[in-house]
């Protein structure tokens, strides 16, 4: 293994205009995700359909480092952004993966302090139990020989629709962000795609 530092050094303005590219990506592969959970259930629909979920969870911690940098060089006046360890999936998917969860669980509390009685708490989910950095391979790839295929820790598909609804929220409300911190520093930076919801279709295309 390299003893190099994965370290993300960009100038300010490039790092912004990362931030809204990242975005964009984000939500391309919410559409994915979004198009796989409205086809008919099918052998492997569910595999895949959590492996791009797992992508989405990944590139939301991404996302979660380089705005707070942004953020940081924006105010401080720095001429660059610096942000550790942008390249490590693992540690970025299980970062937004506990962030999102303790959103789900706070708009939940919420709710029941209201006076819901349909909600519950949500328990913790399997998938959480299990080694990050070894999920895609074992979603996507077979077992070897002789070994069997555990997936037990794919969550419900209705659960999966909350953690990409989670998702999708927060990247387009940073997207939302860096344009305006963006615009204030002299930049014009536009997220691309825009929310395309149609009525009674929830597995739509979302954004184009």
């Amino acid at each position: 293994m390299s003893g190099e530092a994965d370290v993300l050094h960009p100038a300010r303005d490039a790092a912004f205009q990362m931030a809204e590219d990242l975005a964009a990506h984000i939500l391309e592969n919410s559409n994915t995700y979004h198009v796989l959970a409205g086809q008919d259930e099918y052998p492997g629909r569910d595999r895949l359909r959590f492996s791009v979920l797992l992508v989405m969870f990944e590139e939301m911690g991404k996302l979660m480092a380089l705005v707070q940098q942004c953020e940081r060089a924006a105010k401080a006046d720095y001429l660059n952004v610096r942000v550790e360890d942008f390249h490590d999936h693992c540690l970025n998917g299980r970062k937004a993966t506990s962030q999102i969860l303790e959103e789900l669980r706070t708009a939940e509390k919420a709710s029941l302090s209201l006076g819901r009685k349909d909600i519950k708490l949500s328990e913790e989910p399997a998938f959480v139990k299990e080694d990050f950095c070894s999920l895609q391979e074992r979603l996507l790839y077979m077992a070897p020989e002789g070994q069997k295929q555990n997936l037990d820790f794919i969550p419900p598909g209705a659960l999966m629709d909350r953690y990409a609804t989670i998702i999708e929220r927060n990247t387009l409300a940073a997207g939302d962000y860096i344009h305006d911190l963006g615009k204030a520093l002299g930049l014009w930076l536009q997220l691309g795609l825009k929310p395309k919801m149609r009525e009674g279709e929830p597995h739509s295309l979302r954004y184009l």
